[in-house]
């Protein structure tokens, strides 16, 4: 780290010498006017101007060069996408052409082995026509489901202790096992969602790409310091934010 910053310094020295320098050359040879030779009424001649200008041109094309090869060996070096990725999409009585340009756009992503999580802010029945467009979306065989009648924090109606333990459970593995992923849970709120999606992935991805709606919009979210459980962030995962 200290060497590269080293070599940004030069090369922003270099840089501003190199300018400054050619500046008072072409400055100085045009105010003097000397000449290396010309013709006898001085039709065609070749000064001390004309000279820094060509070495200029031949300094400039150098390094145009060298960029360029850079260029080329940048493009020829694979990229390495070794990281692992989730986006999370939030969803709650969302505008169902919006919802489905958002999802195709999802499809469309190349990353690979990248993992879908959309949770839906209520399990009433109104709400089962998201679930069934990303269903739509991301294909009937590839996409897990799950109606959830509780949340992280609160209780369905006739939720036990048992089944609600069960339920934590279930929605663990159903987002570890699987890479489309929609719950459909109790209403709770945008950060209740988004909650659910990180805590059930824990630290199984490396990044996380958060998406939500506002007025119909696809738009990101902030993940401002994180999401925090008793002074404990929920997990290690890197923020990915537009």
């Amino acid at each position: 780290m200290k060497c590269d910053r080293v070599l940004t310094y030069l090369r922003i020295f270099g840089t501003t010498m190199f300018g400054v320098t050619l500046l008072v050359g072409i400055s100085t040879a045009y105010i003097m006017g000397y000449q290396f030779c010309s013709t006898e009424r001085n039709h065609v001649s070749f000064g001390l101007y004309g000279a820094i200008l060509v070495v200029h041109l031949v300094v400039q094309s150098l390094f145009a060069l060298l960029e360029h090869r850079n260029m080329r060996r940048s493009l020829e070096t694979p990229i390495k996408l070794n990281k692992s990725l989730a986006l999370c999409i939030a969803a709650y009585q969302e505008d169902p052409n919006y919802l489905r340009k958002c999802l195709v756009s999802v499809k469309r992503l190349t990353y690979p082995g990248i993992k879908v999580i959309m949770v839906i802010d209520g399990n009433n029945d109104d709400d089962l026509y998201m679930m069934e467009i990303f269903k739509e979306i991301m294909g009937w065989d590839k996409v897990a489901t799950y109606v959830w009648r509780s949340n992280y924090h609160h209780r369905g109606p006739e939720e036990t202790d048992e089944s609600y333990a069960e339920s934590l459970q279930h929605v663990s593995r159903l987002v570890l096992r699987n890479k489309c992923v929609c719950v459909m849970q109790k209403w709770g709120g945008k950060r209740e969602v988004m909650y659910t999606a990180f805590k059930a992935l824990g630290r199984s991805v490396d990044y996380v790409q958060v998406s939500g709606f506002w007025r119909g919009r696809l738009g990101r979210s902030r993940a401002e310091g994180g999401w925090r459980e008793g002074g404990r962030e929920g997990g290690r995962n890197g923020w990915m934010n537009g």
